[in-house]
């Protein structure tokens, strides 16, 4: 009884048609490897996991090539063996996992051991495309953690690995069918013909086109999930504590001489010193994957003394107590139409100990200690590490700009207060200024875009402005002595005249969105992106974002600008505004080489895609034609007997059943039939006629023999 049963499950698991094509074995072998390795380089599975299966993944596929045509029976028993426990090792790492974005590190790592298992059993053709379609389950796997360019290299070279794998996939199964019997031995040596393989390169080519074309002209989704969001410490705990103060990298104390130092911004401490100077550098620091583009905000600053703005003390903030995600505080929170940011922060270089965030930071999913300032700025006890994760779901204030012109005026409440606080430092003509030019508005909106109006008609940017004297308020000297400022100066300014005025307004430092790298999605922010804006409150609305120093847009959204295509092109100019006059050369250039390009291409395509209707003489496509309709005649009257063609039998078969001897007229019939029924030439015209004369000669045959 054991014995048929073994027999039984060798017959069952017995290889009927073996791949024996080492080409495409080892171009399935490559690709599937390719994945392998980017989920390493991308940090998904361990350097460890990633060379083990370097060495087990070449040995699988020998043995599956060796045993090719064996039943294979009591390998695939241990496979699904190993198989069970691979899952069992699958569900028990899940029990690690903090949230279900983390759920593609352990499929990532189960679908690995599933290629390196079923690499033990490759029999037949079917199985090597599954192993190649699994392997593109590992590529997507790998781009959904990548967030940098060092994923398009292994996308490029694993592509190459699997078109090559489909084309000798086609040719090995063309190779067994009819075609190759019917061009000959000599042709079925060298696989497909050069009509066919012309052919396959024009599907790949149109489908790559059709594939760029779609991703560069469909706007990507800008939604995001708002629960289960990534986070992690990376390496570990800061090295810098904050120590009752913000923790600052770059900077051992509040003192600065100047701006940068690495990739350390100076702002991001608990004082902002307005006389300090000097160039930022373009070390990208943060990588932000988010819903929508924002200002990431940093530090709170309220108290102005004439030379620095004051942020409350770190070792007054309180702890947020609770666990992941962390909940804004009610007493923070704004009321009003709001739109939200949802955004994941990858930390690039080692940050201060504050959490940026868009907006007002709803909740926010973060492995540690989570504290609040004073006023209302996220802290934390040491600094951010390289390689730690973060994410926040905010919301920003979506009034229109009528909404918040309608809204009544009213007393300022009193925990506001803090927000009018200007220094005796500061000129009274610094106050008649701010009077002067909001003369006509009637509200604190108009306010507001009447002051960003005159800064913007009246001054301009030099990061190399002049210092103001010892003891001169550094407002008044931006306002009355100089034309020229950056940031820092056209906030200030901007929050001590609305001040002047009645206005609750208090300076914000962090970083601008940065540049939205098309081809990953993430918003690469830069030390040179830091910044400093203005927060304005209103009565119902609590804070609105005003950036006096640059003319930033309405929140609204722009179908094109979540097009791959304009964010390639404004991705370039970014990087080319950086070149000075040499980058607007540049820029003619490229637009110039552009268009030639296109021109050339769009000729080039009509020249190779139109259809060829001189290649061919209409006599021979008549002809042609007239051949397979010869054919149909010939099994109408196979039918008209009661003979035939069953579904199973090919055209030869037919034919040899057929025919009474196999010369040479049948042959070439069924050669003629052949070629032009599935291959890429058509039959010459000679060989048309003689295969419809034969034809045609056999099917007045069957019905001969029907009628006697």
């Amino acid at each position: 009884m054991s014995g048929d049963v073994i027999e039984m499950l060798r017959s069952a698991n017995r290889t009927r048609a073996p791949e024996h094509s080492i080409a495409l074995r080892a171009v399935v072998l490559a690709a599937v490897m390719t994945a392998a390795l980017a989920l390493a380089a991308e940090g998904a599975i361990s350097l460890t996991t990633g060379m083990l299966l370097m060495v087990l993944l070449p040995f699988a596929y020998w043995v599956s090539y060796v045993r090719r045509e064996k039943d294979n029976w009591h390998i695939k028993i241990a496979l699904t063996f190993f198989a069970i426990f691979a899952l069992i090792r699958f569900f028990g790492q899940l029990r690690g996992v903090a949230t279900l974005d983390e759920v593609r590190f352990p499929l990532a790592d189960l679908f690995l051991w599933v290629q390196v298992l079923h690499g033990f059993d490759l029999p037949a053709r079917k199985d090597l495309n599954f192993s190649l379609g699994s392997s593109l389950t590992l590529m997507a796997a790998a781009g959904s953690v990548s967030s940098t360019m060092l994923y398009a290299p292994f996308l490029l070279v694993y592509f190459a690995f699997a078109i090559t794998a489909l084309v000798l996939a086609h040719r090995s199964e063309l190779a067994e069918g009819t075609i190759a019997k019917a061009r000959g031995r000599g042709r079925e040596r060298r696989g497909v013909s050069p009509p066919a393989t012309r052919d396959l390169g024009k599907a790949v080519a149109a489908t790559a086109l059709a594939a760029v074309a779609l991703f560069l002209v469909i706007p990507q989704p800008s939604t995001a999930r708002t629960f289960a969001l990534p986070f992690s410490l990376g390496p570990g705990i800061g090295a810098i504590p904050s120590e009752g103060g913000i923790a600052n990298p770059g900077f051992s104390d509040t003192s600065a001489a100047l701006r940068s130092n690495g990739s350390a911004f100076y702002g991001f401490q608990d004082q902002l010193d307005l006389r300090v100077r000097g160039e930022l550098n373009d070390t990208v620091v943060l990588r932000v994957r988010a819903s929508s583009a924002a200002m990431w905000k940093g530090v709170l600053f309220d108290e102005y003394d004439g030379t620095r703005w004051h942020s409350p003390p770190a070792d007054e903030a309180r702890t947020i107590d609770d666990d992941p995600p962390y909940y804004y505080p009610t007493e923070f929170r704004s009321l009003g139409p709001r739109a939200t940011v949802t955004q994941t922060f990858y930390i690039e270089a080692e940050q201060p100990s504050v959490l940026f965030a868009a907006g007002q930071p709803d909740s926010v999913w973060y492995e540690g200690e989570l504290r609040i300032d004073e006023l209302g700025g996220l802290r934390l006890p040491a600094t951010l590490t390289e390689g730690g994760v973060y994410s926040v779901v905010s919301s920003r204030g979506a009034a229109t700009p009528d909404e918040l012109r309608s809204l009544p005026q009213q007393p300022v409440p009193e925990q506001f207060r803090r927000y009018l606080q200007i220094p005796d430092s500061v000129p009274v003509r610094v106050r008649e200024l701010a009077a002067r030019i909001t003369r006509g508005a009637t509200n604190d909106y108009d306010r507001v875009k009447a002051i960003e109006a005159w800064l913007a008609e009246n001054y301009r940017y030099d990061i190399e402005s002049p210092v103001p004297d010892e003891g001169q308020d550094a407002v008044d000297h931006f306002l009355f002595e100089t034309d020229v400022g950056f940031c820092e100066q056209f906030a200030s300014a901007t929050a001590i005249m609305l001040r002047s005025l009645g206005v609750p307004a208090r300076l914000v430092v962090g970083y601008t969105p940065g540049t939205r790298n098309p081809f990953t999605g993430y918003y690469e922010v830069r030390n040179s992106d830091a910044h400093a804006w203005v927060e304005v409150w209103f009565p119902r609305y609590g804070w609105y974002e005003f950036d006096p120093t640059f003319d930033i847009p309405p929140a609204q959204p722009d179908v094109t600008a979540s097009m791959p295509l304009m964010q390639v092109f404004s991705f370039f100019a970014t990087q080319l505004d950086g070149l000075g006059s040499e980058g607007a050369v540049v820029k003619v250039l490229v637009v110039l080489a552009i268009a030639l390009a296109v021109v050339v291409s769009g000729w080039i395509a009509y020249k190779r895609l139109r259809p060829e209707r001189d290649v061919v003489p209409a006599e021979a496509r008549l002809a042609g034609g007239a051949v397979t309709r010869a054919f149909r005649r010939f099994e109408e009257a196979l039918a008209a007997r009661g003979a035939g063609r069953a579904p199973p039998e090919t055209a030869a078969e037919v034919m040899w059943r057929t025919a009474r001897s196999q010369d040479a007229k049948v042959r070439k019939a069924l050669r003629a039939f052949e070629q032009e029924r599935y291959g890429g030439d058509p039959p010459s015209q000679e060989d048309a006629r003689i295969a419809i004369e034969e034809l045609e000669r056999l099917a007045s045959q069957q019905r001969q023999d029907f009628e006697a």
